[in-house]
């Protein structure tokens, strides 16, 4: 199986890898060949290994993007930050309980008029991309703000949630919709949480 580029640049391991290869391939044909030393041969490997790191640096995947996606919808909540979740979800949001982005605006506004969680942390993620959709599947690690009336049965909840992801003509991704797995280990959707 080849090596698809978009891997390559998630993280620059590879590269730097390979240019560690190179290195030794270079040092040894160096001892073999004194003859055919030259001292440009010693930077071919250090470009290598700059290129991947600044390539690394200067484009994002799209298993990137989703995952920038996922975070910044994790602290728009611990924030309440109503805008920041305006800005990733998609306007043609649908899902089991609300058909359109206002419905799924309207209940987050609801949701976050008072302090919901204190802290959220992923447990799990997976991420599948058959671009130009997406999906992933999240455990996180949800402690509810003790004033929330979520957390009459305690403060502390294991979520389980699918997201759905398209993306955009500029090469962004939206959360086009959400689902909800289970709630520490009870399966539940949309209509059981509201």
């Amino acid at each position: 199986m080849l090596l698809d580029a978009s891997h390559v640049l998630e993280t620059p391991w590879p590269v730097l890898t390979a240019a560690i290869i190179l290195l030794a391939i270079i040092v040894l044909f160096r001892q073999s060949w004194p003859d055919k030393r030259r001292w440009w041969q010693l930077l071919v490997p250090v470009i290598l290994a700059v290129a991947g790191v600044g390539l690394e640096h200067l484009f994002k995947t799209d298993y990137e993007k989703i995952t920038s996606v996922i975070d910044s919808g994790i602290q728009a909540v611990i924030d309440r930050d109503i805008g920041q979740i305006n800005r990733i979800i998609s306007p043609d949001y649908s899902d089991s309980r609300h058909h359109s982005k206002d419905a799924i605006m309207a209940f987050c506004g609801d949701l976050l008029s008072e302090r919901f969680a204190e802290k959220i942390k992923k447990q799990q993620e997976k991420i599948t991309i058959l671009a130009p959709e997406a999906t992933a599947e999240l455990l996180v690690r949800l402690h509810l703000s003790p004033q929330n009336t979520y957390a009459a049965m305690g403060t502390l909840m294991y979520v389980k949630i699918k997201l759905y992801f398209t993306k955009t003509t500029h090469g962004n991704w939206l959360i086009s919709g959400t689902e909800i797995v289970s709630v520490n280990n009870q399966t539940l959707n949309w209509n059981s949480v509201i």
